[in-house]
């Protein structure tokens, strides 16, 4: 199977399990109800976390919580080898919940530690709450360069692979509409892929 070909599958599987999890339609018509469903309680961390991904893994997924001084702290362990992230970007204003497959989580920890991620295969990572990103050229950057902007993506989901030569030909540029490459060129070159939530 040629690259391509995987990484297609791959994202095609992982947009359509974002779909098929997302809450279904509430009646507007029922009294005192909304057609939205409610955001996790502020202090609900672990519903926080969870809502990252579609709800059969943020269910069983372990969740964590980044400190103060970037420790990462375990709030509820799982059964299933994901670990929902409460709050990925904490310089930010508000949350920024992930959920990470067991690839991605040796990424995230060598991203953390500013060494080359060893990735193994396509890894998976959900964002289904959005998130913001400083740069899409310098992975460590804290804010935007003077007189850029935050670039800020609705949900989404995130794919790495062993061979940054896969997502060759991709655009870079976050605001067209659809898959972009983050920080292509550097060690943590990975695919963004909106995703549209019924």
């Amino acid at each position: 199977m040629s690259r391509s070909v995987l990484l297609a599958a791959a994202c095609t599987f992982a947009i359509a399990c974002a779909q098929e999890a997302a809450p279904p339609e509430q009646d507007a018509s029922m009294a005192g109800e909304s057609a939205a469903p409610a955001p996790a309680a502020p202090t609900d961390r672990a519903g926080i976390a969870m809502s990252a991904a579609p709800a059969a893994i943020g269910a069983a997924a372990t969740i964590m919580e980044i400190g103060e001084t970037g420790e990462m702290t375990e709030l509820r362990a799982g059964t299933n080898g994901w670990q929902c992230v409460v709050d990925i970007s904490p310089q930010l204003e508000g949350d920024t919940p992930v959920c990470l497959d067991p690839i991605w989580q040796q990424w995230v920890d060598a991203y953390m530690k500013h060494e080359t991620p060893q990735t193994t295969g396509i890894g998976v990572s959900y964002m289904l709450q959005g998130g913001k990103t400083a740069s899409n050229t310098d992975p460590y950057a804290e804010a935007p360069a003077e007189g850029e902007s935050w670039i800020a993506d609705g949900p989404h989901l995130m794919l790495i692979a062993p061979d940054p030569a896969m997502f060759e030909g991709i655009t870079t540029d976050p605001a067209s509409g659809g898959p972009y490459v983050m920080w292509k060129g550097t060690p943590y070159a990975h695919l963004m892929v909106p995703v549209t939530m019924k």
